[in-house]
């Protein structure tokens, strides 16, 4: 502990340099409109950025890219909270919650809501990237395919949580999703299905299937029913947009919950945000007395996944800068940036490089704060740009998403998909079909099948394995806990409600 305080105090004697932190508030804002941007990401930004640091002092460059990485995890929630435009996979559950919000007039509460949370959740992750970094890379370990296995399914019980009013139509969606995410070449064998043309080689591409889903399907919608956006009338004061005292209380428990749960996910190699956000959007859901308001602008169902989707970058970073293992595409960039400094990534990295790693650390940190500041200073500025162009919204989101998917691989068929999607998109929506299980089964089925393969593979076939391996035995018995109370809450649930009847009809 005492270790850790003295690297993170050299390393903000490092970072405090006028030098630096215009570096770090450069690369946060550029991260922020990255993030903003349909079609672009973490993994683009630190690419667009990594050219420009090559003539920076290590430490400067790792604060610039780290800077980039933290704003695009800011930036995502702006264009899903205001036009129901996902950037990127983590920011669907932020369009979920916040685009109705936005409807009711309330897409400053909305924003300010998402940074606080993510600031929340960011500094969360940096508290345990300072100080248990080494404790949870050896649990993290322990993770093998058997054990992602039972985590892959785990994510896809929440399948059942994440439905609207019918279960029915929730299980239809996710097994669409499933036969979208077979397409393309098989992980573990190389085997090509379903590829119609060499464009589907890899796959549907998922970005543009999501701003066909959200943003094109949304275009729809509002073009045949003429959706007006309650905005009211034109504010700069920051008291419209802070959360009131009794908001903030209502979000502090999802915050800190989504916290975790980001921190955990995102430890683990391959999850990422996306699982994040999900996992902890059906924790609050489950956990919520008000369920019936989540899918309608319920504020605990934006915090928690905003939170576990910033705390999954520190997460990410843990096993990067401990193992050499990158935990999500953002951080698979920058290990490679890493080598390109001279540094070598691994469990030698904070012996041999330890003054530049806690450097980037303290960056992370200061990034963090700096980032609250300007998104909520640039709320208003946000609200009203949408106010302003309301008239012409549906047309910037249908260009956005244009631009957005050829730039994906600069062709025309991500185009194709993503407007095929946009069709599919506005059906749904036209049929009360839930787009979230679709969307999980799509990320979520194609890992659950190489996992499970790999776990075949060490077994030789014997399903034993998983039970056999105690962390993999452990994911299984909460999730079938989870099974068993969620059945006997529902039927006590009944129970209730037939009581509440019964009285209600003797007091007639």
């Amino acid at each position: 502990m005492l270790e850790a305080l003295h690297g993170l105090s050299s390393g903000m004697v490092d970072v405090f340099t006028t030098y630096n932190m215009l570096v770090i508030l450069a690369g946060s804002l550029f991260g922020t409109i990255v993030g903003a941007l349909p079609g672009l990401g973490p993994s683009a930004g630190i690419a667009l950025m990594l050219p420009l640091s090559f003539g920076m002092p290590v430490s400067s460059a790792l604060c610039l890219i780290s800077g980039v990485y933290m704003g695009t995890m800011y930036g995502g929630r702006i264009t899903s909270i205001l036009i129901n435009t996902p950037g990127d996979a983590p920011a669907i559950i932020t369009a979920l919650e916040g685009y109705p919000l936005t409807k009711n007039g309330r897409a400053g509460i909305a924003l300010g809501i998402s940074a606080f949370s993510s600031f929340i959740g960011g500094f969360f992750g940096l508290a345990v990237l300072v100080f248990f970094s080494p404790i949870v890379t050896r649990l993290a370990i322990n993770f093998g395919a058997p054990e992602y296995f039972m985590l892959m399914i785990m994510g896809l019980s929440t399948i059942v949580l994440l439905a609207g009013d019918s279960v029915l139509k929730s299980i239809m969606a996710a097994l669409f999703g499933i036969v979208v995410g077979c397409f393309g070449s098989d992980y573990v064998s190389g085997t090509v299905r379903f590829a119609f043309t060499p464009e589907l080689i890899e796959g549907v591409d998922f970005v543009a299937m999501i701003m066909g889903l959200y943003g094109i399907g949304e275009v729809l919608i509002n073009v045949e029913g003429a959706v007006r956006i309650k905005l009211g009338k034109p504010t700069f004061k920051l008291n419209d947009f802070i959360p009131s005292r009794r908001e903030m209380k209502e979000i502090a428990n999802p915050t800190l919950r989504g916290s975790i749960i980001g921190t955990l996910v995102g430890i683990l190699p391959g999850a990422g945000g996306t699982i994040a956000t999900f996992l902890s959007y059906a924790t609050e859901k489950k956990l919520s007395k008000k369920p019936e308001e989540f899918g309608h602008g319920a504020i605990a169902g934006l915090a928690s996944p905003e939170a576990a989707n910033n705390s999954s970058v520190p997460g990410a970073l843990i096993p990067l800068i401990t193992l050499g293992i990158p935990g999500s595409g953002g951080t698979a960039i920058m290990l490679g940036a890493l080598i390109m400094y001279g540094l070598q990534p691994g469990p030698l990295l904070m012996i041999q490089s330890g003054e530049v790693v806690w450097t980037m650390i303290a960056g992370l940190i200061i990034g963090n704060f700096m980032l609250l500041a300007s998104n909520v200073l640039l709320i208003p500025i946000f609200v009203n740009i949408i106010r302003v162009v309301q008239r012409y919204l549906s047309a910037i989101v249908a260009i956005l998403c244009v631009v957005g998917a050829y730039s994906l691989s600069y062709g025309e068929f991500d185009i194709y998909v993503m407007l095929l999607f946009g069709v599919i998109g506005y059906i749904m929506k036209k049929l009360n079909y839930p787009t979230a299980p679709l969307i999980l089964s799509v990320v979520l089925a194609p890992l659950t099948e190489n996992y499970f393969r790999q776990a075949m593979m060490l077994s030789q076939g014997h399903y034993s394995i998983f039970v056999t391996r105690p962390v993999s035995l452990g994911i299984l018995l909460v999730l079938l806990g989870v099974v068993v109370l969620s059945m006997f809450s529902k039927k006590l649930g009944n129970k209730l409600k037939k009581q509440q009847k019964a009285v209600d009809l003797n007091e007639e």
